[in-house]
């Protein structure tokens, strides 16, 4: 299973969005995705701040930033 992070805020109307289209993505095999509240971490929250959502693929540190085109969403996730 890959592993996924998205960075994000409470009470964030995007991030409810993101999170919406993530789940909406037909997937051949299950993701895990992990929420990761960049309020808590002060230097994730200097760097991303004005950038949530940001979705952080595990294996290979790479970001997908926010609007998430459907057909780079799906192509994000399969890889």
């Amino acid at each position: 299973m890959r592993d996924f992070y998205l960075l994000m805020k409470p009470e964030c109307p995007l991030c409810t969005l993101a999170i919406q289209h993530i789940h909406g993505v037909p997937l051949e095999d299950p993701i895990a995705l992990h929420m990761v509240d960049i309020t808590t971490d002060p230097a994730l929250f200097q760097e991303y701040g004005a950038l949530v959502p940001v979705l952080v693929r595990d294996m290979d540190d790479k970001e997908l930033k926010w609007p998430f085109e459907t057909e780079k969403l799906q192509e994000f996730l399969e890889q």
